[in-house]
């Protein structure tokens, strides 16, 4: 942007960083508040799609505050301020958890199933191959000893 002897060369990448940042702090904001709308239907299908995903959040926050109070009430409190991100979360977890056993299922019921199968009836003939009519031997080659080492 700008010159090695210009004093003010700094603004014009200056300003281009901070445009930057504007644009991602807009859209980390609508982000956010689509999130803030749509987190109770998150929650909902997150307990709809895998309940023990949100059991097992509310069950691992419940033990880090009787082992660690300081951090439990850390947790649940940033959990309340950032209830949006918390709920998408929590859904993305159950959808996964849910998409695993799906996964697991199919191959377990694929495992326990047989295979089926057709019997090969042996034919040995195929291994009897016809007599090989050798040619004449070569007057050339008859005098090879690099034949006779083998």
């Amino acid at each position: 942007m700008g010159g090695n002897n210009n004093p003010f060369g700094f603004i014009g990448p200056l300003l281009i960083l901070a445009g930057f940042f504007a644009v991602l702090f807009l859209i980390a904001r609508g982000v956010f508040k689509l999130l803030y709308f749509i987190g109770p239907v998150l929650l909902i299908l997150a307990i709809i799609l895998d309940y023990k995903a949100v059991i097992e959040f509310l069950q691992s926050a419940w033990n880090l505050l009787i082992k660690n109070p300081l951090m439990g009430i850390m947790v649940i409190v940033l959990g309340i301020v950032f209830w949006p991100v918390l709920t998408g979360y929590i859904f993305f977890k159950a959808l996964g958890r849910r998409k695993l056993k799906k996964v697991l299922d199919t191959m377990e019921q694929e495992r326990n199933t047989y295979t089926e199968y057709e019997e090969v009836v042996e034919d040995d003939s195929f291994l009897q191959l016809p007599e090989l009519n050798k040619p004449k031997e070569n007057p050339i080659y008859r005098d090879n000893k690099y034949d006779q080492l083998f």
